[in-house]
């Protein structure tokens, strides 16, 4: 119990040296330059974390949407396989498995070459990964053209503007792997330009073209072989469980990736952003703290007189201190908390309703937001530790301080 009232009475304390008005007004502005720094950089930091969030949400999406769920290569992959992996995934929820061919190939047209990844993949696939109407920047999603015979090609709007491509332009694809010598003829493939796409992903609108799965295989001679197969889920929140279970079950002739390990280097680069962008904004909150030691070390000289009274009534060191502890997380609290709220209210009002926008440049037309309990969380920590950290000086050297000379300071 008397631990409890001591408790009590030393937040009491804390609370009373709160609300009171200094006697030097500049420990009072220092102290709300305090609470407002903290505020500020609690502030900075949530919005940060959140808006990297969604565009990360945003980027995930569309790499996922274009791509798969898993992967799955090797040699000789064929037909059979796409019923041994389906009868292996047959308790699991599969929306689509399409094989493809991938091979890095040479486009021209009129003299303009280019080395890009040439996709084979059935026109169903096609249609499945430009989806969204928003992909078609020009012509159609489909490898049939209305000006001539030739099969079509749909390549990336920033590939056709480098080659100077227009709807209806004839596209040559040469397999280098052909070109054994400089006296060597490469095959070379002859396509339609049937449609120009823009999925605002630079890898893929400046270096990827999309023909026909038996055009792919007849280019690259590959028979009625692929290259991988492409297997999407209902949902793909345990992929790393499925890519285990045929990791177990196939042979090391696969190689099985999922769409983590697809574009490790590209999630890395936004992750290690986000624990950058965390780290630097901190530095916000640290100089804030700084205000926050200055005005309880202007503070203890303010009171030191009232702590020698403290003292001489009974309280000992560790009750000081815990009074100035206290004080100091009241005083830095107030500030995280606040910039906490008015953070989160924004970044909710944006992430449902989307009043902010963003200029045309953008592939998104409204500024992405996404808010993670977990960021919230360790703002709270880092900002309660930094807190501490500030605190922690000034409140241990004032428990240092001698009875009688507290009393006499000043006299």
């Amino acid at each position: 119990m008397r631990c409890v009232m001591n408790k009590n009475l030393l937040t009491w304390i804390a609370f009373r040296y709160f609300r009171s008005k200094k006697r030097t007004g500049l420990i009072s502005f220092t102290s709300y330059v305090s609470v407002f720094g903290i505020a500020i950089g609690t502030f900075a930091l949530m919005v940060t974390l959140s808006v990297l969030n969604g565009f990360e949400r945003e980027i995930s999406t569309r790499v996922i949407d274009l791509e798969s769920h898993i992967r799955i290569t090797g040699k000789n992959l064929g037909a059979e396989d796409i019923g041994m992996i389906e009868n292996i995934l047959s308790e699991e929820d599969i929306s689509s498995v399409h094989p493809f061919v991938l091979k890095k190939s040479v486009l021209s047209s009129e003299g303009n070459d280019a080395v890009v990844r040439v996709k084979a993949i059935d026109e169903i696939a096609l249609e499945q990964q430009l989806a969204l109407e928003s992909s078609i920047f020009k012509g159609s999603r489909s490898y049939q053209s209305a000006v001539s015979e030739l099969p079509g090609i749909l390549v990336g709007f920033r590939l056709a503007d480098r080659l100077g491509l227009y709807i209806g332009d004839t596209v040559n694809v040469v397999n280098p792997l052909k070109i054994s010598s400089s006296f060597a003829v490469p095959y070379v493939g002859r396509f339609v330009l049937s449609g120009v796409f823009r999925l605002d992903l630079f890898d893929y609108d400046d270096n990827l073209a999309f023909i026909d799965l038996k055009q792919g295989q007849r280019i690259f001679e590959m028979q009625d072989g692929y290259t991988g197969i492409d297997i999407k889920f209902g949902q793909y929140k345990k992929i790393e469980t499925i890519k285990s279970k045929l990791e177990s079950n196939l042979s090391n002739e696969f190689v099985i990736s999922s769409w983590e390990d697809l574009h490790k280097t590209l999630f890395g680069a936004m992750k290690l952003e986000k624990y950058g962008s965390f780290a630097a904004l901190c530095f916000i909150i640290l100089v804030a703290i700084f205000n926050l030691t200055s005005s309880l070390i202007m503070l203890v000289m303010e009171k030191i007189r009232e702590i020698g009274m403290l003292q001489a009534l009974g309280m000992n060191g560790g009750h000081i201190q815990g009074i100035f502890l206290r004080l100091g997380f009241i005083t830095g609290s107030a500030g995280l908390v606040f910039g906490l709220i008015i953070s989160l209210a924004i970044c909710l009002i944006q992430q449902t309703y989307r009043i902010i926008p963003l200029p045309p440049v953008y592939f998104i037309p409204y500024l992405p937001v996404e808010v993670h309990v977990w960021d919230v969380f360790w703002v709270l920590v880092a900002g309660l530790l930094l807190i501490f950290l500030g605190t922690f000086y000034p409140s241990w050297r004032v428990s240092k301080l001698m009875p009688l000379e507290a009393i006499q300071y000043e006299k």
